[in-house]
C-alpha cells in the first residue's frame, strides 16, 4: 500500500471503531434508530475496507500482505481506543 492508502486505511479502522462505540452508546440510551444508523455506516466502512483489499490484490499486491497490514492497523486502532 502507498503511504496515502495506509493513512486512509488507518482512518477507516478508527472510524469503524467509533461507529461501534456509537452503536453501544445509542443502545444504552435506548435510541434504536440511531444505533441502526451507526450500524449501517459501520457496515459501509467495513465493505469499503474489503473493497480496498480486493483492489490491491487486483493491482498485483499480495492479498496476505495487504490483509496483514490491515490487521495490524486494526490492532493498533483497538489499542489506541481501548488502551
Amino acid at each position: 500500500m502507498t503511504p496515502v492508502q495506509t493513512k486512509i486505511a488507518r482512518r477507516r479502522e478508527h472510524l469503524i471503531l467509533a461507529e461501534g462505540l456509537a452503536i453501544e452508546i445509542a443502545m444504552d440510551l435506548g435510541a434504536r434508530e440511531e444505533a441502526q444508523r451507526h450500524r449501517i455506516e459501520m457496515e459501509a466502512l467495513i465493505a469499503a475496507r474489503d473493497a480496498a483489499i480486493q483492489l490491491a490484490e487486483e493491482e498485483g499486491e499480495s492479498y496476505f500482505a495487504v490483509a496483514g497490514s490491515v490487521s495490524r492497523m486494526q490492532a493498533e486502532a483497538r489499542s489506541a481506543v481501548c488502551g
